[in-house]
């Protein structure tokens, strides 16, 4: 990493205390859902973020949900959850990322589009995993808005847009840019917030699932197939669903629950 890059990591705050709390929450095997309630309505702000969130058409819910309790007994602890992270960094960065050509609203649209498929997709047959993989999906990307700020503070703007302009790897870009590459750096950020190694270890190797350990290559070859789905602007090709697919059979994934999932999402668009 470079040394501006370095220095930006480091000076992002910790998570705010109410999100701290809904963590000590969240990873107490003896909590309930009306702890987890209790925890998010002390802070008005993240009761708001996180209802908006729910009542987004991604989540296809057939009713507004209009209390944090509903909201928790639909969707449950892991989404609730990964909303309140996700409250937290809207709330916590400014999110600019000219260097990509893209606006913040694109980029909250793919964050959310990554949330939704990876729900839709695991919650009935893989429910455990989406403690890892709900949190990784929704955040997986925050990497790029450090490595933007880095490359308009250094100058390196023009190695992004020329990668973009020639069609070219932005991995290899950033890499060239910064000495790493988005998923790195989100999954440093998860490290210096304390969240599960799991998760961090799950965004690291989300770009190159077999270099993870057996246990955890199937959650990260998961999480590959959700970003390959949905590009970084927040648009789903068919160019980047074949990719999906071609992971998926790769890794041996459940194409057919993958399927459904992504015409949900897809719906919600429309």
């Amino acid at each position: 990493m470079t040394k501006t890059l370095l220095t930006n990591i480091d000076n992002i705050p910790p998570l705010p205390e109410s999100i701290q709390e809904l963590e000590r929450v969240y990873n107490n095997p003896n909590s309930t859902l009306d702890d987890m309630q209790n925890a998010i309505e002390k802070d008005p702000i993240l009761t708001a973020d996180i209802l908006r969130l729910v009542n987004s058409p991604s989540y296809g819910l057939k009713s507004r949900i209009v209390s944090v309790k509903h909201a928790v007994s639909l969707l449950g602890k892991d989404a609730i959850r990964t909303f309140a992270l996700g409250s937290a960094v809207d709330n916590s960065f400014e999110i600019n990322l000219s260097p990509y050509g893209m606006s913040k609203e694109q980029f909250a649209t793919a964050c959310d589009k990554q949330l939704s498929l990876i729900i839709n997709w695991l919650r009935r047959k893989e429910a455990k995993s989406l403690s890892l993989l709900a949190p990784a999906a929704f955040l997986v990307d925050l990497g790029r808005v450090i490595i933007s700020k880095t490359l308009i503070e250094d100058n390196k703007v023009d190695i992004i847009e020329k990668a973009l302009l020639a069609g070219e790897d932005i991995s290899n870009a950033e890499k060239t840019a910064c000495g790493v590459q988005t998923t790195d750096v989100t999954a440093t950020l998860f490290h210096k917030w304390n969240l599960d190694p799991e998760i961090v270890h799950v965004i690291r190797y989300s770009d190159d699932p077999d270099g993870a350990t057996p246990d955890e290559k199937r959650l990260a070859a998961e999480l590959k197939a959700v970003r390959e789905t949905v590009m970084p602007n927040g648009e789903m090709t068919d160019e980047s669903i074949a990719t999906a697919k071609d992971t998926i059979e790769e890794f041996a994934l459940d194409l057919e629950s993958y399927e459904k999932a992504l015409d949900k999402v897809m719906n919600a668009s429309k």
